[in-house]
């Protein structure tokens, strides 16, 4: 039987180690580290423009440098005006960048909170797992 380039790679893509909370939710494989702040309006939403800026020259390059890394995701609300960088990692992997203070965080909180506009600047941990689709 003939084994797919995608099937070849999934070993290499596809955490090992599972977690539980509770009964209801098992077989957590994957973390998610969120940095996240509220952009302003003002001067043309420039305050949005710097944040991509930080996600573009801080977060994407330390990133590459993370062994287990699954995907970096942006998430913007124009409506409510949120900016959140979702670094997601198998949980065989977040552990040992956990330990590393989840490197470039503090780098990319200095910046978030040096750019006019930017408030509500917040850091956080939780599972994320595909209900329906790929990886499920």
């Amino acid at each position: 039987m003939a084994v797919t380039l995608a099937e070849a790679k999934a070993w290499k893509e596809t955490p090992f180690g599972t977690a539980n909370i509770g009964d209801a939710v098992t077989g957590i494989n994957t973390f998610a580290r969120e940095w996240r702040c509220k952009w302003s309006e003002d001067d043309n939403k420039q305050s949005l423009t710097e944040c991509q800026k930080v996600l573009d020259d801080i977060v994407v390059p330390a990133m590459k440098q993370v062994h287990g890394l699954t995907s970096v995701q942006r998430v913007v609300c124009g409506g409510c005006q949120d900016f959140k960088v979702i670094v997601k990692l198998g949980m065989d992997a977040f552990g040992d960048w956990a330990a590393m203070n989840f490197h470039p965080e503090e780098q990319v909180v200095e910046a978030l909170q040096t750019i006019q506009g930017v408030g509500k600047i917040e850091c956080q941990t939780y599972t994320i797992m595909p209900v329906t689709g790929p990886g499920k």
